[in-house]
């Protein structure tokens, strides 16, 4: 016996981390560390069905599964994407996992898309409790690339990237809205424009609306670092004006790991009243001398899991 669910039926009956959307009959998200969380009842396996829109002759996107808190499994797109179910109630974390720079997420559709959801046994899916919400914005370093080595998409880690391996460390919930390459000045790949361009959007087509969030954090910067400082100072100011007018919570600077322009990033949260979140000596390990490894990504993680734990007792104290 099995049990279809459409996108819509997994959208209603999940938490969406990140941004996803139903669109042309998919639940499609353009970023990397998207994450659908569901608690599975009553199934013994389930199996992915997922559109692989990679650019040409580029590798195939990626997806990882989980099962209360295990291993992440990792699956290429372009296989078949099943995974038993040990226990019959238990939560399933499916993650956007790899891509390349070269898929076209900003006007085009080489986002990540899932296409059904089918359980094995008489099962169905239950959407877990709402925990605080700490949305980061983000590059690459954020989003999990490189964290394995130089090959695109299959080495791309989110989930054990800082950002990652900090989830398991927090009581709550870490959203990343991060694209590779991006910066103030500097625009991502992908086709995706510089970050107050889609801060507001989707994609070249879709605005996004505002949503509540307990805390947002900006880790931007590095990928300015070619660009003049009057012109960062001036981009940034932009941006966290920005920021602070769509949040519905407070806002957090990060020092970018490589300590790009924090000079100006201490300024500009002097300039709002901001706290600052300082990263120096976070991490030493890099795959490429600014992408942490996965060895990097550990010492990262306990520092961030425990700065953002420190901030949001702060705030509920």
């Amino acid at each position: 016996m099995t049990t279809l669910f459409t996108p819509a039926q997994v959208a209603q009956a999940s938490l969406l981390l990140g941004r996803w959307r139903l669109q042309d009959g998919e639940l499609y998200t353009p970023l990397l560390g998207g994450v659908i969380k569901t608690i599975i009842q009553g199934a013994q396996a389930l199996t992915l069905t997922v559109a692989n829109r990679h650019a040409e002759l580029m590798p195939s996107h990626y997806w990882a599964i989980r099962v209360n808190h295990g291993t992440w499994q990792r699956f290429n797109a372009a296989q078949k994407i099943t995974l038993p179910i040990p226990v019959p109630d238990c939560l399933v974390e499916i993650m956007t996992a790899g891509n390349t720079d070269f898929d076209d997420v900003w006007t085009g559709r080489q986002g990540f898309a899932l296409t059904s959801l089918k359980l094995t046994g008489a099962g169905w899916l239950v959407r877990p409790v709402s925990r605080p919400v700490v949305t980061i914005l983000g590059d690459s370093i954020t989003a999990g690339c490189w964290v394995n080595g130089y090959h695109a998409a299959v080495d791309y880690c989110p989930e054990n990237n800082f950002v990652g391996l900090a989830q398991d460390q927090v009581d709550f919930d870490l959203v990343r809205v991060a694209y590779s390459a991006a910066g103030l000045l500097r625009p991502a790949t992908g086709g995706v424009p510089v970050a107050i361009d889609w801060l507001n959007h989707f994609n070249a087509q879709t605005p996004w609306p505002t949503q509540g969030n307990t805390l947002t954090v900006i880790n931007l910067g590095v990928n300015d670092r070619r660009f003049e400082e009057d012109a960062f100072a001036t981009a940034y100011e932009d941006y966290v004006t920005a920021v602070i007018k769509r949040s519905q919570g407070p806002t957090v600077l990060m020092i970018p790991f490589a300590q790009t322009f924090s000079a100006i990033i201490r300024d500009c949260a002097r300039h709002h009243g901001l706290p600052v979140i300082e990263t120096a000596g976070w991490c030493t390990s890099f795959t490429d001398g600014l992408h942490p490894d996965l060895a990097g990504s550990r010492t990262a993680a306990r520092r961030f899991a425990t700065a953002l734990t420190r901030l949001l007792n702060e705030r509920s104290g």
